[in-house]
C-alpha cells in the first residue's frame, strides 16, 4: 500500500467519527469563546423563623383519636398565639390516618397525625416558643429554619454581583491570551453542560434562600448565608 493510499484510508476511517461527534452535539462552536463562573455571598442576621412539627394521637377508637388530636391542636394554637404567631402565618393539614400495632396480642390502634408549619416574625419569642413545643407531649419531628423578610431583594443584588464577578474573570482570561471579551452568548444559574458541553467543566449554580430546615437545632443564629452563582459563556474577540 502506498503512502497516499494509507492517508486516504485513514481519512475515510476518521470521517464517521467526525460525523458522529457532530451529530451528538460535540462539535466546537462557530466562534472562539471563554466560560467563567461568578459568585457573590453575604451573611445577614435573620429576622424571621419557621418551625415545622407534627402533632399526633392514638386510640383504639378512631373517633377518640380524632378528639384527642383536636384537643392537642387547640393547645398548639393557643401556644402559638401566646407567642405572637398570627393565624395567617400558620399552615396545618392532616398528615396521616392509619392503624398501627402497639403490643403483641393486642388489636392495633388508630394513629392520626397533623403537620404544622408556623412562621415566627418576632424572633424574641423564638426561644420560649420552641422550648414549650419541646415540652408538649405528642409533638414530634420539630425542625427550624431562618430567613429574612428582604431575602428576595438580597438574592437579586447578589445575582447582579455574581454576574459582574463572572465578567471580571472573563476579561482577565481574555487579556491573558491577548484577546478581548465579547458579548455573552449563554448564561445560567445552574450547570452549563447543556450549553457548552463538552467544552467546559460543569459548575453547579446555587441560590441560598434562608437556611434549610434542621432538626435538633433551635437557637437563632447570629447570621445566615445568602449566595448566588452564575455561569456564563462569552465570545472572544
Amino acid at each position: 500500500m502506498t503512502f497516499s493510499t494509507t492517508i486516504a484510508a485513514l481519512a475515510f476511517c476518521a470521517l464517521p467519527a467526525i460525523c458522529a461527534a457532530q451529530a451528538s452535539g460535540t462539535a466546537l462552536p462557530p466562534h472562539p469563546f471563554v466560560s467563567t463562573s461568578g459568585k457573590a455571598q453575604l451573611w445577614m442576621r435573620p429576622d424571621i423563623g419557621e418551625v415545622k412539627f407534627e402533632a399526633g394521637a392514638q386510640d383504639a377508637s378512631p373517633e377518640a383519636a380524632a378528639g384527642q388530636l383536636q384537643q392537642l391542636s387547640a393547645g398548639v394554637a393557643q401556644l402559638l398565639a401566646e407567642h405572637g404567631v398570627q393565624e395567617a402565618d400558620i399552615e396545618c393539614y392532616e398528615l396521616e390516618k392509619k392503624m398501627v400495632a402497639v403490643d403483641e396480642g393486642k388489636p392495633p390502634v388508630y394513629s392520626i397525625g397533623r403537620l404544622y408549619h408556623a412562621r415566627v416574625r418576632d424572633l424574641a419569642q423564638w426561644p420560649d416558643l420552641v422550648a414549650k413545643l419541646l415540652e408538649m407531649a405528642h409533638v414530634t419531628s420539630i425542625s427550624s429554619s431562618f430567613d429574612r423578610i428582604d431575602g428576595d431583594d438580597i438574592n437579586t443584588q447578589l445575582m447582579a454581583a455574581a454576574a459582574d464577578d463572572a465578567r471580571t474573570k472573563g476579561n482577565a482570561l481574555a487579556k491573558a491570551f491577548g484577546r478581548k471579551l465579547g458579548p455573552v452568548v449563554a448564561v445560567a444559574r445552574g450547570p452549563l453542560t447543556q450549553v457548552g458541553a463538552p467544552f467546559m467543566e460543569a459548575q453547579a449554580g446555587r441560590e441560598t434562600r434562608g437556611t434549610p430546615p434542621e432538626v435538633g437545632r433551635y437557637k437563632v443564629p447570629d447570621s445566615i448565608p445568602y449566595s448566588q452563582t452564575v455561569n456564563a459563556i462569552f465570545v472572544l474577540k
